[in-house]
């Protein structure tokens, strides 16, 4: 027996030595080593096919080994299992009664983690063992599979139930035990973590550029950068809620995002997503904002919040990039003090002038342009980003004005007097959109919904635009110092020569455009616009009417009048030419011509006579011109209609 003991401590020690030995080797890593020693019963039922043992014996088996992967455990495994024989009644006087077995071996399991108190844990095991009693000794294979289920106390020691299949083979590698059965009992397990864990949660954040203030409504879905959360906590972390603040310059406390869990001394990624304010608008100069980082998570089990102070560098206002044409709607700004009273002033002007037999979109959008530059406002091409330049690289980051700045400074890129421009029209109900060429910036505007009607105004397609349905007029932004009809004519040529070269265009619609990137709508608050005169706007404006009465309507009454020449009079030409006058807005010459159709017995001639005279406030001579179509058609529903409506209106 003393032999046996002796055998024994010698097998241990060399065990020992070799798991100290790579205790020591592994311990310049960071990793996790476990110690585990499950205590119990064994239950040898099966015994090479006949029974040698007593129902149950005991002994333990302990573990060692260092986790991968957060979930793999590897590492040897050795244990003594005491047996007591079924026939110490026969034995000699100095016999041993009981069998010790000596597995030594290794073992591979995988462990998880369900809940945050509860560790789970199976795996395999497998190696030689000794046998030993009355001096004589057996070796042969043997294996293990195990499970557990422990509770865990603290974060390094947890405590709970271990049962396997024992197996030791007699003679064989398999199908043949000297011993095989159940055993149960105590798990206890131990974790030494040869890296230091800080007991806490770190964060990292990685920017790709800076934040634009422009933009600062986007960041809400957009992400600034990624944060990094490092768990640097002594166990896994669960429930992990990440959320961004910053005092004065974010509307809420953002929630950035979730993790269901993060493994010890590893991280995870999450978007870095911000509810700023429009106080970011305030950095004239790049810089940076201070900021928290708040981590709320559970650690086994219990609720834990880490504050992390990070700083988010911000560009000054007036950056922007041009990989996406779209953000410059951002820059147009609708509700401004500055662009509301500008544009309230101009179009009161326009109002007290406008004709109106002509589209009043078009008359308004003239009335603004020139109203832009008879208020000094002028394109310079000074910038040290000139936008020919820098729009066709967005690598470069470029300023751009805003449009009370564009208002203080009385001047601008061709695209900073292109958002001033689209602002004003957008703040009085016209529709814009713009068009980044090369070397031009365009503004579209939008006449109207009655495309039919609309395109009755021009001479043709070839100098106007149809798109979704819509009629649009394009200027040029480098032409706001020489007029409406010339910044109309450069537009359309560059628009033609980039369809003749096929080059794309980007038509950007400014209230599609909002949907990703909303109007900042920055402004100091305090206006000092030049109002250009009411008489001199007005006159520059009804000499841009009449080029453009002459350059769309013209062509049409000149054909008109030649066939007249050479047809011969008729009231259906007399009324073509009546109603082309009317549309120019040349009411004078529509009544002239008008009134030679009435003479000729036209009825048609002689309501548009009384039409005429409504417009103009002449109740008396549109009641009577109407009055001659009853004489002659007395149920004219027209002339019926037009009566009633003038006797309500001087009822009223």
């Amino acid at each position: 027996m003393y032999n046996v003991l002796v055998l024994e401590f010698i097998i241990m020690k060399k065990v020992l030595s070799l798991i100290l030995a790579g205790v020591i080797a592994m311990s310049g890593f960071a990793v996790e080593i476990n110690f585990k020693a499950t205590p119990g019963a064994f239950f040898p039922f099966l015994s090479a096919g006949e029974s040698k043992y007593e129902a149950a014996g005991g002994g333990a088996f302990i573990d060692t080994g260092i986790t991968l992967f957060n979930w793999l455990n590897v590492g040897p495994e050795f244990g003594l299992q005491i047996l007591p024989k079924n026939n110490i009644g026969g034995l000699e006087e100095d016999a041993v009664p009981i069998v010790l077995i000596v597995p030594v071996g290794l073992q591979v399991g995988a462990v998880f983690y369900p809940f945050s108190r509860i560790q789970m844990g199976m795996g395999i095991a497998a190696g030689p063992y000794g046998l030993f009693t009355n001096e004589k000794s057996h070796y042969a294979p043997w294996y293990r599979a195990y499970a557990d289920v422990d509770f865990r106390i603290n974060t390094k020691l947890s405590v709970g139930f271990d049962v396997s299949w024992f197996n030791c083979q007699y003679n064989t590698y398999w199908g043949n035990p000297g011993a095989a059965g159940l055993t149960a009992g105590v798990g206890i397990n131990f974790k030494l973590d040869t890296k230091k864990s800080s007991g806490k949660i770190e964060a990292t954040v990685d920017y790709p550029e800076s934040v634009f203030p422009l933009l600062y409504t986007i960041y809400k879905d957009n992400p600034i950068g990624t944060i990094t959360i490092n768990n640097n906590e002594t166990a896994e972390i669960r429930n992990v809620v990440v959320k961004f603040r910053s005092e004065g310059y974010t509307a809420s406390e953002l929630e950035c995002g979730r993790i269901k869990m993060i493994h010890k001394h590893r991280s995870e990624n999450l978007d870095f997503i911000a509810d700023l304010n429009d106080k970011i608008l305030r950095f004239s100069e790049s810089g940076q904002i201070s900021g928290e980082l708040v981590v709320e998570y559970e650690l086994l089990g219990d609720k834990r919040t880490s504050v992390i102070p990070v700083t988010v560098p911000v560009y000054n206002r007036n950056s922007v990039r041009w990989f996406d044409a779209t953000m410059i709607s951002s820059f147009v700004s609708t509700n401004s003090q500055e662009i509301l009273e500008f544009s309230k002033y101009i179009v009161g002007v326009a109002r007290n002038h406008v004709r109106s037999g002509l589209n009043r979109n078009l008359q308004f959008a003239m009335y603004v342009f020139e109203g832009i530059s008879s208020s000094g406002i002028a394109y310079e091409d000074t910038s040290d980003t000139p936008y020919d330049t820098v729009h066709l690289d967005p690598q470069i980051l470029d300023y751009v004005q805003y449009p009370y700045q564009t208002l203080a400074y009385r001047s601008g890129d061709k695209d900073d007097v292109g958002i001033l421009f689209m602002s004003m029209l957008e703040s009085v109900g016209i529709s814009a959109a713009y068009i980044p060429t090369e070397d031009d910036f365009i503004v579209a505007v939008q006449l109207g919904d009655d495309t039919n009607s609309i395109r009755n105004m021009f001479d043709g397609d070839e100098r106007i635009l149809s798109i979704d349905d819509k009629i649009w007029v394009p200027l040029a932004m480098s032409q706001v110092d020489n007029g409406f009809i010339n910044s109309w004519a450069k537009a359309v040529g560059l628009i033609n020569s980039a369809i003749e070269n096929d080059e794309d265009i980007d038509f950007i619609i400014l209230s599609d455009a909002w949907q990703m990137y909303p109007p900042s709508n920055f402004s100091t608050g305090e206006s000092n616009v030049k109002m250009p005169s009411e008489r001199t706007l007005a006159a520059t404006v009804d000499n841009v009417l009449s080029q453009y009465i002459n350059q769309e309507f013209g062509p049409k009454i000149t054909d008109v009048l030649t066939r007249i020449k050479t047809e011969g009079a008729s009231t259906d030409l007399y009324n073509q030419l009546g109603m082309l006058y009317v549309r120019a807005g040349l009411y004078p010459n529509a009544m002239a011509v008008y009134e030679v159709s009435a003479k000729m017995g036209s009825i048609s001639a002689m309501n548009n006579l009384g039409n005429l005279c409504t417009l103009q406030n002449d109740y008396n001579g549109a009641m009577e011109w109407y009055k001659k179509v009853l004489e002659i058609d007395p149920e004219n529903g027209t002339a019926i209609k037009n009566i009633e409506k003038i006797a309500a209106e001087l009822e009223n």
